[in-house]
C-alpha cells in the first residue's frame, strides 16, 4: 500500500469511526428523551433500559452508516482542497480519479462488513431488543402471551407447517396442515385439529394422512387414512424452532437466508411474498451505497470553495437526506406492488450510481 493510500485511509476512517460513534450518541439521546415518561410510568429497571440501548445500537450503526461514509469521503477530500494538498497531488500527477479508487475500495470493505454485521449481528440483536422492549419494559408478552395465529413454517426433509394457532408455552398447535415435498412435487399432506409436544415426540389428534402419487401420471392416485391419534417420531423439529421462527418474521429479526426461506415457503402456500422479497433485495443493494455514495462525496468535496467543515456538513446531511427520503418512497412503492421488487431495492442504488459517475467526470482531473 503506497504512503498516499495510507494517508487517505487513516483519514477516513478516523472520520468514518467518529461519525459512527456520535450518531450512536444522538440516537440513544433522542429516543432516551422522547421515551423517558414511559419508561418511567412502567416502571422499568435502569439494567434493561441500558440493555434495550446496547440491542439497539447495531441497527443504528446499519441505518446511519452511509452517512457516516459520505462524511467520511467529503471531510477527508475537503481537507485536503483546503489545505491545497489535492493541488499538490495533481500538480505530482496524481489524478482525482486515482484518490477516488482508494476511498472506493474502503467503501467496498465497509460495504462488505456491513453485510456480515448485518447477518450475524443484527437480526439476534434485533430480536433481543423487541423482547426487552415488550416483556422487561412494556411489560406485556408478544403475540397475546406466545400465542401465534396463522403462522407458517419450514421443517426439515421437506415439510411446511401450517397452524391456525400454536401456543409457545404448551408447544401446543391446532388446525394444523403438513405439507411434505420432493423437490417441486408435493408428497404428502398431514392435517391434525390438534398438534403436541409429549415426551419429546410429537402427536397428533384429528389425524388424516393423504399420499399423493406421481403427479405426471394421468391416475394421480391419492391414499388417504385417518387417526385418532398419531405419534410422528420421524419429525425432528423441535417447539424452539417454531417460536424462534414465528418472532423473527421482520426484515431486520431475520439474516438473508432465513428471509430467503420464509419467502419460498410463503410463495408455496399461495401467499403474496412482495414486501418479504423487497426486503431480500434490500439487504444486498444498502451495503453498496457506501461505495456509491463516496463518488459523490468526492466529487463535491474537490471544490476548494465548497471545503469548509460546515459546508461539507451541510452537504453531506443534505445528500442524506435526499437518499433516505428516496430510499423510503421506493421501498414503500415495492412494498406496496407499484414497481417492482427489483426496482425498489436498486434504483436508488442506480440513480446515486449515475449521479456520483456524472459529477466525479466533471471534476478536473
Amino acid at each position: 500500500m503506497s504512503i498516499l493510500a495510507r494517508y487517505l485511509l487513516r483519514r477516513f476512517f478516523l472520520t468514518f469511526f467518529v461519525a459512527i460513534a456520535c450518531f450512536i450518541l444522538i440516537f440513544d439521546l433522542v429516543n432516551l428523551v422522547e421515551n423517558i415518561g414511559k419508561y418511567v410510568e412502567s416502571g422499568a429497571k435502569a439494567s434493561d433500559i441500558a440493555l434495550y440501548y446496547l440491542y439497539f445500537t447495531p441497527f443504528i450503526v446499519v441505518l446511519t452508516c452511509p452517512i457516516a461514509t459520505l462524511l467520511a469521503a467529503i471531510f477527508s477530500i475537503g481537507l485536503l482542497a483546503k489545505t491545497n494538498e489535492l493541488t499538490a497531488m495533481k500538480a505530482a500527477g496524481i489524478s482525482i480519479y486515482r484518490i477516488a479508487v482508494v476511498l472506493m475500495t474502503a467503501g467496498f470493505v465497509i460495504a462488505g462488513g456491513l453485510w456480515v454485521f448485518g447477518e450475524l449481528v443484527l437480526p439476534e440483536a434485533n430480536h433481543q431488543k423487541n423482547i426487552i422492549k415488550t416483556e422487561r419494559i412494556e411489560r406485556r408478552k408478544s403475540e397475546s402471551a406466545g400465542v401465534y395465529r396463522n403462522q407458517l413454517f419450514q421443517g426439515l426433509d421437506g415439510r411446511i407447517f401450517q397452524f391456525g394457532n400454536y401456543v409457545s408455552k404448551s408447544a401446543t398447535g391446532e388446525d394444523v396442515l403438513i405439507q411434505t415435498f420432493a423437490g417441486r412435487s408435493l408428497k404428502q399432506i398431514i392435517t391434525a385439529q390438534k398438534l403436541e409436544w409429549r415426551d419429546s415426540v410429537w402427536v397428533g389428534t384429528g389425524v388424516a394422512v393423504k399420499e399423493i402419487g406421481d403427479l405426471d401420471s394421468a391416475s394421480q392416485p391419492i391414499m388417504s387414512i385417518t387417526h385418532d391419534s398419531m405419534t410422528f417420531i420421524g419429525f425432528r423439529e423441535e417447539p424452539g424452532f417454531f417460536e424462534d421462527w414465528f418472532t423473527r418474521q421482520d426484515a431486520y429479526s431475520m439474516d438473508y437466508f432465513k428471509l430467503q426461506r420464509f419467502i419460498a415457503v410463503s410463495r408455496a402456500l399461495g401467499k403474496d411474498v412482495t414486501p418479504q422479497t423487497v426486503d431480500l433485495y434490500n439487504k444486498t443493494s444498502f451495503p453498496l451505497i457506501n461505495v456509491i455514495i463516496i463518488l459523490i462525496g468526492v466529487a463535491l468535496a474537490s471544490n476548494p470553495r465548497r471545503a469548509g467543515i460546515g459546508i461539507s456538513f451541510g452537504l453531506s446531511m443534505g445528500i442524506s437526506f435526499v437518499f433516505f427520503t428516496m430510499v423510503k418512497v421506493a421501498i414503500e412503492m415495492g412494498h406496496n406492488g407499484i414497481i417492482s421488487p427489483l426496482v425498489a431495492a436498486w434504483g436508488t442504488n442506480a440513480v446515486f450510481f449515475v449521479l456520483g459517475l456524472f459529477l466525479l467526470l466533471r471534476v478536473p482531473k
